[in-house]
């Protein structure tokens, strides 16, 4: 007894432990992550004035110009307000189709190829079709298509997942390359022997969406942001959200409660790649016109990940978020412009500096760090507050 005793005298604690913090409040929380902003600010402005010797004022100003328009500027503030929210709200969309997915720990690194396989099928009826549907059938069928197809791209890795146990996160980021090369495949049947391909039905309309507020993608934002407020409860008040919750803690508890576990994988996934197909649909029918590996999902399909992250799943405040990412975008491109020192990537490493700090505070939300002389001063507070007076 005595030589366990000693044993373990010997043992030293270590110099730094890490411990998950389970009991932080909410104010708390925020606190670390304002704190983490106003560090992101301070270390952009050192490098800002460091590369262009700006402020970080002039530079914040050009940056609200790029995304929000000149003030003062009303046709440069519609124009801008309008760019932006269209993009934010297409990355908004593809973040949305992430998160039960995620939410689920299916890691789909796949809605890049989801989203394209969507607008593919559209612009084929779009592109084929259109003489021979016409009016509210053309949408329809439009619609369907996209939905469909996304769908299948979504129930292929689950459907290998749940049946087979394959590596969803390799699996889905491969059907990324077959998606581009398949767009890749009817952008050249399509353009012949011209340099790029127009815009599809260019003289008829035939499948654009109807101008509402005098733009054709103004349907494209409604149905996105709807798409974000109907996913917040179906993941929250609906059965379906609560087996994805219990799917997602552990496998083995959802089975012992009776979920079926691998119709839970497949059905979430055909759910995801629906939303990033309609995604798809949308940009082609409202926004682009056209198909292009590169531009129609915009690598937004991997961008939506940080999104879904830094919303902690929540897809009300993917809103806010997606906003933020397309000021930083959006933002450090007009800065980009105004300033050539800023033209070769420095405005990539501003994203970097702020997406750094505002992720890495994550780390000391979910976490503590303990050193051993202040875990050693709080056991000693605490002794001595439980011996009697």
């Amino acid at each position: 007894m005595a030589e366990n005793t000693a044993v373990h005298k010997d043992i030293k604690e270590p110099l730094l432990r890490i411990e998950k913090n389970a009991g932080m409040s909410k104010w708390k929380a925020m606190g670390i992550r304002g704190i983490a902003l106003v560090l992101a600010l301070l270390v952009c402005g050192i490098f800002i004035n460091a590369v262009g010797g700006l402020s970080l004022g002039e530079a914040f100003r050009q940056m609200w110009e790029g995304t929000f328009g000149v003030i003062g500027n009303a046709r440069s503030i519609e124009i801008r307000c309008w760019n932006t929210a269209i993009f934010g709200a297409k990355l908004l969309c593809i973040a949305v189709a992430l998160t039960p997915a995620f939410r689920m720990r299916f890691w789909n690194i796949g809605a890049e190829g989801q989203v394209l396989v969507g607008a593919l099928a559209t612009a084929i009826v779009m592109h084929d079709f259109s003489d021979s549907l016409r009016g509210p059938a053309l949408y329809i069928v439009m619609m369907v298509v996209c939905v469909l197809a996304g769908s299948l791209w979504g129930f292929i890795p689950a459907y290998f997942k749940a049946k087979f146990g394959t590596n969803e996160t390799l699996f889905t980021l491969m059907m990324n390359y077959v998606a581009m090369k398949m767009v890749d495949c009817f952008y050249n049947l399509w353009k012949g022997k011209k340099s790029s391909m127009e815009a599809i039905n260019m003289d008829t309309h035939l499948g654009y969406l109807p101008d509402v507020l005098n733009h054709g993608y103004t349907i494209n934002i409604i149905v996105f942001v709807l798409l974000a407020v109907l996913m917040f409860f179906y993941l929250k008040k609906t059965k379906h959200g609560f087996e994805i919750a219990v799917v997602g803690e552990s496998q083995n508890t959802a089975r012992y409660a009776g979920i079926n576990v691998k119709k839970v994988i497949i059905r979430t996934m055909i759910l995801s790649g629906a939303i990033c197909g309609i995604c798809g649909g949308l940009t082609v029918a409202g926004q682009s016109h056209s198909i292009s590996s590169e531009t129609t999902a915009g690598g937004y399909g991997f961008t939506a990940i940080i999104v879904a992250w830094l919303a902690q799943f929540n897809t009300l405040a993917m809103i806010a978020i997606s906003i933020l990412i397309m000021f930083l975008e959006m933002g450090t491109g007009q800065l980009g412009n105004a300033y050539p020192a800023f033209a070769t990537g420095a405005g990539d490493v501003l994203i970097g500096l702020v997406l750094f700090f505002i992720i890495g505070c994550e780390f000391f939300v979910r976490y503590r760090l303990i050193f051993r002389g202040a875990a050693k001063r709080a056991e000693a507070k605490a002794a001595k507050g439980g011996e009697p007076a």
